[in-house]
């Protein structure tokens, strides 16, 4: 797969006490009862890069790229976990999150965030079919607003790739790609704490009606 340009990047692993295997087959129904269409959650608020990015690109990309690093003890086993229930557009309009959507997130009871984000994404293709989508030179990265390197740090970045840099960083794999459709960046509220394991719920359906309907009484 020819990489291109710009686009953004985002880096999944263990998370919310759930692999990432867990992660994908839930998000694959989510992808299937939406029609396509499915939220990747993040925990950075990229909406400036990702407004850049949709203004240069009528099509832009989310390349998806497994963590190298071994999951860190609070996304592997959190304290608890939350179910984001509101949400918001980069313009501050509000978004009303689809009912067979489920974005989760680790939920720390001492000192809760109240924010958390999201990408808006589309593939008419399942989640992490066994096409490879190539690979990312990690030192070709720069960000796309600054262009500065991208940091070790930054899980979800939006970049532009140089293909003619040198080939200098860890090589990472493409596991899969979307699209991102309007209104393609999210801000989420509302955290709504799931029940200890519920987020390891087989009937993805029950987990996720359960959810709205726990919101409708609050």
């Amino acid at each position: 797969m020819s990489l291109p340009e710009s686009f953004c990047w985002t880096r999944f692993g263990t998370e919310a006490g759930q692999s990432a295997d867990q992660i994908f087959a839930r998000k694959e129904q989510e992808r299937l009862a939406n029609g396509g269409l499915f939220f990747w959650g993040i925990g950075n608020a990229i909406g400036p890069s990702i407004a850049e990015l949709v203004r240069v690109l009528d099509n832009p990309e989310v390349l998806f790229s497994p963590i190298r690093s071994a999951p860190r003890r609070d996304d592997a086993a959190p304290a608890a976990v939350a179910a984001w229930s509101e949400a918001t557009t980069m313009a501050g309009e509000p978004y009303t999150l689809s009912a067979q959507s489920l974005i989760t997130s680790r939920l720390d009871p001492i000192t809760p965030r109240d924010v958390h984000y999201a990408l808006v994404c589309y593939s008419d293709r399942p989640l992490l079919s066994a096409v490879s989508e190539g690979k990312i030179i990690f030192g070709r990265l720069r960000n796309l607003l600054t262009k500065r390197p991208v940091g070790a740090s930054q899980v979800t970045a939006v970049v532009q790739y140089d293909k003619t840099a040198n080939e200098t960083g860890a090589a990472y794999d493409v596991s899969f790609k979307a699209v991102l459709v309007p209104p393609y960046f999210i801000r989420l509220r509302r955290p709504i704490p799931l029940p200890q394991h519920a987020e390891h719920q087989h009937d993805w359906e029950r987990a996720v009606t359960l959810l709205w309907r726990q919101r409708a009484v609050d």
